[in-house]
């Protein structure tokens, strides 16, 4: 016996441990009657103060819901406030006459869009619902786009109600796009020489082992030559002698040289000439 009345008294207990669980952890969802406030949200009826009225004279209605209502027959009719907090609720209701269109702006941008049209029930429910703001002071404003009406019971939100100021939020700046690298350069392409001028001469030097070697020189150049290789002979000067090849300069140098040892030369041989 004693065993069967713990049993039950067990049973009892977790049977309450359930439902008080259950009721705890439940969150009313949008379409849901709310006629309190849920814990950690506040409630501001349709008469606080903080909250404005524009596009017409709001009036009561008596003979519908018993709610605030907005202009018959005028579209761009709104309310706005502003709260602090991360989270807002609009508590009203459905009607056939209520707007099929209301627009609702956070923050001065356009975030959401929904209706008040459904079967004519006068009771209170949140129709509309913004959780996840940014922790602050927000600006709220819900615009009628309609000629029927803005029905409002109330604003449940996770803070203060404030008098309406636009808040503006710094636009999120756009990703600007990627730097393409630049092309490596190409490497100029080496100049054309320009052709010599002015009295020249074509130098031929016959090296001891037969090879010969051509050189396109200036008069100054050909003086210089033969003023080395005299003194040389002479037992005078370096033994080498540097000649510059000028127009046979090919390659991405700034300078080719070709350089003559005294004692490989054999002959050589001169044949002036004049270029203009």
């Amino acid at each position: 016996m004693k065993f069967v009345k713990l049993t039950l008294f067990t049973v009892v207990w977790m049977m309450v441990l359930f439902f008080s669980t259950s009721h705890s952890t439940y969150a009313a969802a949008t379409g849901d009657v709310l006629n309190k406030p849920e814990e950690g949200w506040s409630r501001y009826e349709a008469n606080t103060p903080e909250i404005t009225y524009l596009g017409g004279n709001w009036f009561r209605d008596n003979t519908g819901p018993i709610t605030w209502t907005s202009p018959w027959q005028k579209s761009g009719t709104s309310l706005k406030f502003n709260f602090k907090g991360t989270k807002l609720r609009l508590i009203s209701t459905t009607w056939w006459s209520g707007s099929s269109s209301i627009d609702v702006v956070i923050d001065g941008v356009k975030v959401d869009n929904f209706s008040l049209t459904g079967s004519d029930v006068a009771a209170r429910k949140i129709m509309y619902e913004k959780l996840n703001l940014p922790q602050g002071e927000h600006s709220v404003e819900f615009v009628n786009k309609t000629p029927n009406y803005l029905f409002i019971y109330a604003i449940d939100t996770d803070g203060s109600l404030l008098p309406f100021k636009p808040v503006e939020v710094a636009p999120t700046p756009e990703p600007s796009e990627p730097t393409k690298p630049s092309e490596p350069s190409k490497p100029s392409e080496p100049s054309e020489p320009s052709q010599p001028s002015g009295d020249r001469a074509i130098l031929v030097v016959t090296m001891d082992n037969g090879l010969e070697k051509e050189f396109d020189i200036s008069k100054k150049e050909l003086a210089s030559f033969i003023q080395w290789y005299d003194a040389k002979d002479a037992g005078r000067g370096a033994s080498f002698f540097a000649i510059d090849r000028h127009t046979n300069n090919k390659g991405p140098f700034n300078s080719r040289k070709d350089y003559v040892i005294f004692n490989k030369i054999l002959t050589f041989e001169v044949n002036e000439y004049s270029s203009k």
